[in-house]
Parts: structure tokens; C-alpha cells; sequence
């Protein structure tokens, strides 16, 4: 990912988060904008959870999770189509975005948090099959989140 003038700043500035690892998922450090970056491998093959924030919304909901759809070679989704595949999720106790996307060969679990005028976006990609097993875990992650808020 190219990083923008302004990104690195930002995520800096947008303070740390804490979560609790999955059990049988690997840790890694955090580098660059990314405020996490957890593997998982399986008999179905690998996935790659990464944490990142960027100021404002990043062009919208819509346009974000577009861009997730296009990498694992789904089509472009109309604002209407978004319930078939996204839900409301409390994220570090604010409400949130939680996005499942099937692909062929590869999926996505996400979640998206607008939070103090910063999206966070948690993504889970690989291959599809390990990513889909584990989704319990996947959303177990997102429940332990914690995002550092000094603004309550």
C-alpha cells in the first residue's frame, strides 16, 4: 500500500489499541501505519488480520468496503446490497461495522469503527477457507478490542 503525505501522522496521532490474541493465531509486530498485524495458518491455507486508521472516512462505508470486494474479485456493491453482507457491531463500545466477503478463492472479514473523526478498519483476508473457519474467532478478536479514547 502506498502510503500517503499525512497517513503515518495520523495513525500515529490516533492513539494504540489492545486486544487479546486468538488462540492458535500468531502476533506480529505492529509496522509502518499498521497498529496490528496478526497470521493465522491452517490446513486450508493462511489469512492476515491487519489494523489500520486513517483521519475522516476514507471516502465512505460504501467505498471502502468496494475496495475490499475488489480484492477478492467480487464486483462493486450498490448502497442497497450492503445488509447482505454487513451487520452492526460494537467495536471497543462504540457502534461499528462488521463485514463478510465471500470470494472465491479468498474472503474477508472486516470490521469498520468511525471513532473521533478517525475510521479504524480491522481486515482479515486470505484464503477463504481459513478465513471463514474462523470467524468465531475473528469476531471474539473484535470483542476484546480496545481502542485507547481520550475523549471520554
Amino acid at each position: 500500500m502506498r502510503i500517503l503525505p499525512g497517513m503515518q501522522a495520523a495513525a500515529d496521532e490516533a492513539g494504540g489499541v489492545t486486544y487479546i490474541v486468538p488462540e492458535g493465531w500468531e502476533d506480529l509486530p505492529a509496522s509502518g501505519i499498521r497498529k496490528a498485524n496478526l497470521k493465522v495458518s491452517d490446513e486450508n491455507g493462511t489469512a492476515e488480520l491487519t489494523v489500520l486508521v486513517f483521519p475522516g472516512d476514507v471516502g465512505g462505508r460504501l467505498a471502502n468496503i468496494n475496495r475490499w470486494r475488489g480484492q477478492v474479485g467480487l464486483d462493486d456493491a450498490p448502497p442497497e446490497d450492503l445488509p447482505k453482507f454487513t451487520e452492526a457491531y460494537t467495536i471497543s463500545q462504540h457502534p461499528g461495522l462488521y463485514v463478510r466477503l465471500e470470494g472465491g478463492a479468498q474472503s474477508i472479514l472486516g470490521g469498520l469503527l468511525p471513532f473521533h473523526g478517525s475510521t479504524w478498519f480491522f481486515k482479515f483476508l486470505g484464503s477463504s477457507g481459513t478465513v471463514l473457519g474462523n470467524e468465531a474467532k475473528m469476531k471474539t478478536f473484535l470483542d476484546t478490542v480496545q481502542l485507547k479514547d481520550t475523549h471520554h
